[in-house]
């Protein structure tokens, strides 16, 4: 997706020269800049990512079901970006637990919440189908 819409406007014309941690740094800004996009301000103005607005999913306010705000919509953003990551980490610390002989699981993994959710939404928002709106 970055190379069809971003890859001539990012990477400069001389791109082929540059060193390995330059590149590096110009991709992560990129992935970071195409998830704001997305998930951030596609979420403000139309209610959803590209994602949920194909699937007719829209996201509101957990409260009254109105349009999320900028605060909100930023705290699931960053909520989101920093809890994907760390995934990995908590499969492997749940495994390792339960290797040693623990039945306990750990905060945070996709095993703790018997609802079947992934995590609570800090933000206080929720999705709904358009239809039920």
């Amino acid at each position: 997706m970055i190379a069809l819409f971003g890859g001539p406007r990012i990477f400069p014309p001389d791109a082929a020269t540059m060193s390995g941690p330059e590149m590096f740094g110009v991709l992560v800004v990129a992935v970071v800049g195409t998830s704001l996009v997305n998930q951030y301000v596609l979420t403000l103005l139309f209610r959803g990512s590209v994602g949920k607005l194909i699937t007719g999913i829209r996201v509101v306010r957990a409260a009254d079901g109105g349009r999320p705000g900028p605060i909100r919509t930023l705290v699931r953003w960053l909520g989101g970006l920093c809890w994907i990551p760390l995934q990995p980490w908590y499969w492997l610390r749940d495994f390792f637990r339960m290797a040693s002989g623990s039945r306990s699981t750990p905060r945070g993994t996709l095993g703790d919440n018997v609802e079947g959710d992934l995590y609570d939404d800090m933000a206080g928002l929720r999705y709904v189908r358009r239809k039920d709106l």
